[in-house]
Formats: C-alpha cells, sequence, structure tokens
C-alpha cells in the first residue's frame, strides 16, 4: 500500500501538462500504472540530461527506482515504454525553464518526490 501511495503522489506531483488523454488517468482518480510511472520517470531522465544546462540525472539512483518498480532499464528502451517515455520528454519540453526547475525541486538533492534522482552538474 505504501508503495502505491508513492507512486500516487509522484506522478500527481511530476505530471507535466500534456493532452487531455495523457491525463485521464490521474482526472479519473485511478493511479497510474507502475508502468507509467517508469516510462515518466526515464523521460524525466532523458529531458533533464538533454536540455538542463545545470542538471544531470543519476543513472544508478534512476535504476534503483526503476527496479522497484519492477522494471530494468533495459525494458525503457523498447516498446510501448521507450515510446511513452519520448512522450514524456516531449511533453517536458514544451517549457524548459519551467520543467528543468521542477525536476530540481522534486527530485533534486533536496527533492520532495524521489530525492537525488537529478544531481547538479
Amino acid at each position: 500500500m505504501r508503495a502505491a501511495l508513492c507512486i500516487a503522489t509522484l506522478m500527481c506531483l511530476a505530471a507535466p501538462r500534456t493532452p487531455a488523454s495523457a491525463e485521464a488517468p490521474a482526472a479519473s482518480g485511478i493511479p497510474p500504472s507502475r508502468s507509467e510511472t517508469a516510462a515518466k520517470l526515464a523521460g524525466l531522465a532523458g529531458f533533464v540530461n538533454l536540455f538542463c544546462p545545470n542538471l544531470r540525472s543519476d543513472p544508478d539512483r534512476l535504476k534503483a527506482v526503476v527496479a522497484s518498480l519492477g522494471y530494468e532499464m533495459p525494458d525503457l528502451e523498447t516498446g510501448d515504454l521507450r515510446l511513452a517515455a519520448h512522450g514524456y520528454i516531449e511533453a517536458y519540453r514544451k517549457n524548459i525553464p519551467d520543467s528543468c526547475a521542477r525536476a530540481s525541486a522534486l527530485f533534486g538533492t533536496a527533492g520532495t518526490v524521489v530525492p537525488g534522482l537529478v544531481l547538479p552538474r
């Protein structure tokens, strides 16, 4: 139960502004699936590494968090999870400065969601 609550909190706090179809699960009160959470975190890490000049993701922390969701990093590199992660990268790109600031606040060293997932370069 604690893991489900943590995942639901993570998804609500970290949700980018995306098309309505991507927000439907949260709007309906249904917590996102573990696969959605893993894809969102992979997308966040990819976004940070590509577009946030002062930030980088911690690959070991990402690997640990993704494993806690029941996935391995290779799972995120193919198929639907890869497509979903790329979708999140595109959503975060819509407002790069705000997305970088939010990534730091929620996932930085003193982050409120997954501390240490995003680090200074």
